[in-house]
């Protein structure tokens, strides 16, 4: 028997071991799971086929099909970018920062037999969110045209083949980085440094193509092929995706099949590529990332104590020590931080761009509907964050946790500590990032007021369903982040977060509403009041039901 298969037949029989006891123990929790998921799907299917019919709606003379096609070149485009990333930073814990893998090397397992394990456990826990978005695309874009059987099985075909694409890329990415990165602190500083400036040149760049660009009233056909033409470069993986799939939409079939053996092959060359660097990068690249760990003394109060004094002052001492801790737990973990800046300097970008377009110049129809959609992409961004960063933090105290519980204070400020942090960061970024959105939209005052009390609402709710659930479900034997949110914990957490962010939004959309249709300002007055005063009970709800739970589990908790 080869290794890869002695490999291979491990992590099946830990799998079979895990299914029969969750089967047997968690009945109730697999069909809570089941039930959130199949509503999910059916939502994000809902979704995309409503928002299909607004694109056919809106074409104003302009092939719809020719909309369609750009749309899909820019998700598979985006996806492909995010993928990269996550697969490399996932890549990056799982190679060079489990403590399986440092066993496995410890045995006569070839080096490219452990990456071919590890990578295919990376691939499941990175790309799952790829499937579980895409399909539901491809099953609305296939209702929308009356397409055959076929085309669901074969863009679902296109789906898995191309996730290895990203995921091989992100491996790669990740052994070259730790292997050949600069390792000392002035290099790190330059990178960084280097890397803003090329980030900050491309923005200014791009608001100064705003100002020196067509005229205001661009159609919205031109708009949309004018700004996604980086996406519709052939050499992409991601066009031939795309392509295939529009193609086999349209029932070409040699062409579908020439597409998708360009998908497979790219597929196969990049992993086998991935997997003959494994042979002289992944031992090379555990020892370096071992050597990284220096000695070092740390004072005992530094700057990160000094300004959470200053911001908590009205905060516990105790609280405001987590705190502090959190923040340093974080900052030293390259891979929690680097995916925060994934999640939000995208963002970021985004919306000081938002000028390219002229959007601010429309009618307030338009303005509202974009307005919407960025608060949309915000708060389910934070849902993200809030899923990814701060459900596991109790459980990545891992068995050191008896130090904290066993410390001279109550355990409730444990879980206050992590709220206030939690609340405090989401809150700051997320009204940050509106705040650059009304500004550019030149939303109108009442608008922009209702979306910030929004935010602050959601900020909070998030906050307490994290902090609350990952008391609730906690997972001390395991100390790698993507895991213990891949639980069931994390994946209820991430359900209701996006439920309550969802009936957040549709509170706020109803003076939305009834400002566009024109009332007076007395009614529009008392409907956002009402408003306010909705998303402030559903926020309360959101944050002191799951709280209340955790802090139960928590006394309750043995150490």
């Amino acid at each position: 028997m080869t290794d890869v298969a002695v490999l291979a037949s491990l992590k099946w029989m830990e799998l079979r071991n895990r299914a029969r006891l969750f089967a047997q123990n968690s009945r109730f929790k697999f069909l809570v799971l089941a039930a959130f998921s199949a509503a999910f799907w059916a939502s994000l299917y809902r979704m995309f086929l409503e928002g299909l019919r607004f694109l056919g709606r809106v074409a104003l003379g302009y092939s719809f099909n020719s909309l369609v096609d750009a749309m899909f070149y820019v998700f598979f485009f985006a996806l492909t970018v995010m993928l990269v990333f996550s697969n490399a930073i996932i890549g990056y814990s799982s190679y060079f920062r489990s403590r399986e893998m440092g066993f496995l090397l410890a045995r006569p397992f070839r080096p490219e037999s452990l990456f071919l394990y590890k990578f295919l456990e990376s691939l499941g826990f990175s790309s799952w969110a790829f499937l579980f978005l895409g399909t539901p695309l491809m099953a609305a874009y296939g209702t929308l045209l009356e397409a055959p059987w076929h085309f669901y099985a074969a863009s679902g075909a296109f789906l898995a083949a191309y996730m290895f694409i990203p995921a091989a890329l992100g491996a790669i990415l990740a052994m070259l980085v730790t292997v050949y990165a600069p390792r000392t602190r002035r290099g790190l500083v330059v990178g960084t440094v280097a890397a803003g400036l090329a980030a900050l040149a491309a923005i200014v760049s791009r608001l100064l193509a705003a100002h020196t660009g067509a005229a205001v009233d661009l159609k919205l056909a031109s708009e949309v092929f004018e700004s996604t033409r980086f996406s519709r470069v052939p050499l992409l993986p991601s066009y031939w995706v795309g392509k295939g799939i529009l193609e086999l939409a349209a029932g070409r079939g040699r062409e579908a099949i020439f597409f998708f053996g360009l998908v497979a092959a790219s597929a196969a060359f990049f992993t086998a590529l991935a997997h003959s660097l494994s042979a002289g990068l992944l031992v090379r690249g555990w020892h370096v990332s071992q050597g990284l760990r220096t000695v070092r003394r740390y004072r005992a109060r530094g700057i990160v104590d000094r300004a959470v004094a200053a911001l908590l002052f009205f905060a516990d001492r105790n609280v405001r020590v987590i705190v502090a801790k959190d923040i340093k737990s974080f900052v030293r973990d390259p891979v929690q931080w680097s995916q925060f800046l994934i999640f939000f300097g995208l963002l970021g970008i985004y919306f000081l761009n938002l000028r390219t377009f002229a959007y601010e110049e429309r009618d307030l129809f338009w303005k509202n509907l974009i307005a919407q959609m960025n608060l949309l992409a915000t708060s389910l961004t934070l849902a993200t964050f809030a899923s990814r960063f701060i459900f596991p933090q109790l459980s990545l105290e891992g068995r050191r946790f008896w130090v904290i519980g066993m410390a001279p204070m109550e355990r409730e400020k444990i879980l206050v500590g992590k709220l206030a942090l939690s609340f405090t960061c989401s809150l700051l970024i997320s009204e940050f990032l509106i705040g650059i959105s009304s500004v550019m939209l030149r939303t109108p005052p009442a608008l922009a007021i209702l979306h910030a009390v929004a935010l602050f609402g959601i900020c909070l709710g998030l906050s307490g369903l994290a902090v609350g659930l990952g008391a609730l479900y906690p997972n001390f034997s395991e100390d790698n982040p993507s895991k213990i949110v891949s639980g069931f914990g994390g994946t209820l957490n991430l359900v209701l977060s996006l439920v309550f962010v969802l009936a957040v939004l549709a509170v706020q959309a109803v003076p939305c509403f009834f400002f566009l249709g024109r009332w007076s300002g007395s009614e529009f007055r008392i409907v956002i009041v009402l408003a306010m005063a909705g998303i402030g009970l559903l926020s309360l709800a959101a944050c002191l039901g799951p709280m209340t739970l955790g802090l139960r589990a928590l006394r309750r908790l043995e150490v």
